[in-house]
């Protein structure tokens, strides 16, 4: 009668190779873990450009960026988000991710635009999407004004033009300010009246 032993070395190498198998499998795995996480992104708007509030979103105002957000992806505008005649709410620079509570209708949008022409050069820091406040001194007779006081905050500039006529040779701009409607009287009022008006940036102010 033959008998058939198994061999100590036979039983290392087999323990040796499933050992060798399992470190394979556990790199597969680890390895495809790491790229699904790599590849985890969702598509949503970024700005094009300054958004104003009380603007009409176009497509040519948005840009679609692929970025890594996690659970926070909801709070920003997607592509599928993105409706017909949605309007601007809030104030979004160029370049930032356009926050979904930024975008509503109009009915959501209490503002107008008006322009107003400066005499003077706007400050380097007053540029589109930028928050100032409109100070205006009132005419008091043939060049001479009364002390200025605020009579719109907050406003935002939408556009900045070159000015024209005297305001131009004194290096005044034409600028496009986003004002709440409950202000606009006092706004026109103020340029009708011949006022010095002033827009200067908002500090602290979103």
């Amino acid at each position: 009668m033959t008998h058939t032993t198994t061999r100590p070395s036979a039983r290392r190498l087999d323990l040796r190779l499933i050992i060798g198998l399992a470190i394979v499998l556990i790199t597969a795995l680890a390895g495809f873990a790491l790229v699904s996480a790599a590849d985890n992104t969702t598509s949503v708007y970024a700005a094009a450009k300054s958004l104003a509030p009380g603007h009409v979103l176009q497509t040519s105002d948005l840009v679609l960026t692929d970025v890594k957000l996690g659970k926070s992806s909801s709070a920003y505008l997607a592509a599928s988000g993105l409706t017909s005649g949605a309007v601007v709410t809030k104030a979004v620079g160029a370049g930032e991710l356009v926050p979904v509570s930024a975008v509503g209708t109009a009915k959501q949008v209490a503002t107008t635009n008006v322009v107003v022409q400066l005499d003077v050069p706007l400050s380097s820091d007053a540029v589109e999407g930028s928050t100032v406040d409109v100070w205006a001194s009132m005419a008091a007779g043939q060049g001479v004004f009364g002390p200025p006081a605020v009579i719109i905050s907050g406003a935002q500039i939408a556009h900045i033009t070159e000015a024209t006529g005297l305001a131009a040779s004194n290096g005044g701009v034409r600028v496009e300010i986003v004002v709440p409607q409950s202000k606009v009287a006092a706004l026109l009022e103020s340029q009708a009246n011949g006022d010095a008006i002033s827009l200067v940036p908002s500090r602290g102010k979103a």
